[in-house]
């Protein structure tokens, strides 16, 4: 399978993210609160994802050349190399419409959220002891603040 690259995926990714958040609301809204939160952790991703796609292109270094089987892990890691994760939240959040401000640092969140989203593994649920009937309304708002959290530090280095 070829790479992915912001010319030719960027604009699918975007989508795939939309798509992906607009999942975690309607799952939020008929009391599905586990998997909108497993909805909104793949947003998250995504968007990472199409951070790195289309941030870099010729007038920054180069296209990214993004294998399609990377990993959560993978993609922070490259998003830490180039430093995006680390937007002060003393400022209001540049992914609201508000003055509100970020709750969360960027980089300790992204790891939060892909900690959680690991748990969508059956192994990983059973070793951690796991169990997703106890995800409820609370958590799912924490992982929206979380989640908004990295949007708003990727967004203020675009």
């Amino acid at each position: 399978m070829s790479k992915l690259t912001g010319t030719t995926h960027g604009d699918a990714a975007n989508e795939l993210m939309s798509y992906y958040k607009g999942q975690a609301k309607s799952l939020e809204a008929s009391g599905h609160y586990f998997m909108a939160a497993v909805a909104l952790a793949f947003a998250v991703e995504t968007g990472v994802l199409v951070y790195l796609l289309v941030e870099f292109g010729d007038d920054n270094g180069g296209e990214l050349q993004v294998p399609p089987s990377v990993g959560f892990s993978d993609l922070i890691e490259a998003a830490d190399e180039v430093n995006v994760l680390g937007a002060p939240i003393d400022c209001p959040s540049h992914a609201r419409d508000d003055d509100q401000r970020p709750k969360y640092l960027a980089r300790d969140a992204v790891d939060n959220i892909r900690l959680f989203r690991n748990l969508i593994h059956p192994g990983r649920a059973l070793k951690e002891g796991y169990d997703p009937r106890t995800f409820d309304q609370d958590k799912l708002s924490e992982l929206w603040e979380m989640a908004e959290s990295v949007m708003h530090s990727l967004m203020y280095y675009l």
